[in-house]
């Protein structure tokens, strides 16, 4: 679980958040959707520990993030940001890299490391791949590879920055099923999404960030008829037979 209460913070000299606060919950799927420049992944990153704040605080699974040493908060938290580099590496490689927090030195890999950095290939169905070079795949291959690695890093918090870039429509799915999985399993399974029809038909809760701020934090039905879609993104939301829809505003 992760607890984020009264947080402000940016880059740049700019403060992006002003006074976030909201909770994502074990066993549940979070989608944070929100217009271009929101702070949606400013969010994100803070909770992973990889942006400072300047007010308010971060839980992770009830202690606070300052408070992780060394390769404990890596134990506990997995990101995928939205651009990964693509080095001279082969795609096994790369996912036994997801172990890294858990070894000591010398680097040696168990074999636990081993089967689930396995496992973690088979789940997202790259097996066959396993020891083809990264730059050798497809943009969603690519992608799926380093979704591989978090999952091999087998953390309790599992944080996607738009996760379904690159990938067709069939692999969107499939990579929601595997968040459900994810959160079937117990973990907390946070997601910022472009694709809010994606977000509204597979998530357990929906947070709205808008001008830094928190606009939404609730259900997917109770969003709809909120009024914060038409605020925040300029389009109308329509139900039809259980799928939502958009049009322009007048």
């Amino acid at each position: 679980m992760i607890s984020v209460k009264n947080l402000r913070a940016g880059y740049g000299g700019r403060q992006i958040l002003n006074n976030v606060t909201v909770d994502f919950n074990d066993g549940e799927i979070t989608s944070i959707i929100g217009p271009n420049g929101s702070g949606k992944s400013t969010l994100l990153q803070c909770c992973a520990g990889l942006l400072g704040i300047s007010n308010g605080e971060i839980l992770i699974d009830g202690k606070g993030i300052t408070e992780y040493k060394g390769k404990a908060l890596a134990q506990s938290v997995s990101y995928l940001p939205q651009n990964n580099s693509v080095s001279a590496i082969t795609v096994r490689a790369l996912v036994m890299h997801g172990r890294f927090p858990y070894l000591g030195y010398p680097r040696r890999y168990s074999r636990e490391d081993i089967e689930i950095a396995e496992n973690a290939l088979e789940t997202v169905g790259i097996l066959d791949i396993a020891d083809k070079q990264l730059s050798e795949l497809s943009g969603g291959q690519q992608k799926k590879a380093h979704i591989a690695m978090r999952l091999a890093q087998n953390t309790n918090n599992v944080l996607f920055d738009e996760p379904t870039t690159f990938l067709d429509i069939k692999y969107k799915l499939e990579l929601m099923k595997l968040a459900k999985r994810l959160s079937g399993e117990g973990k907390t399974v946070v997601a910022v999404l472009h694709d809010i029809e994606l977000a509204f038909a597979n998530s357990d809760k929906i947070v709205v960030v808008n001008n830094g701020e928190v606009a939404f934090c609730g259900f997917p039905s109770e969003l709809v008829n909120s009024g914060v879609i038409e605020s925040a993104f300029g389009v109308e939301p329509i139900m039809s037979e259980g799928k939502l829809f958009f049009k322009p505003m007048n």
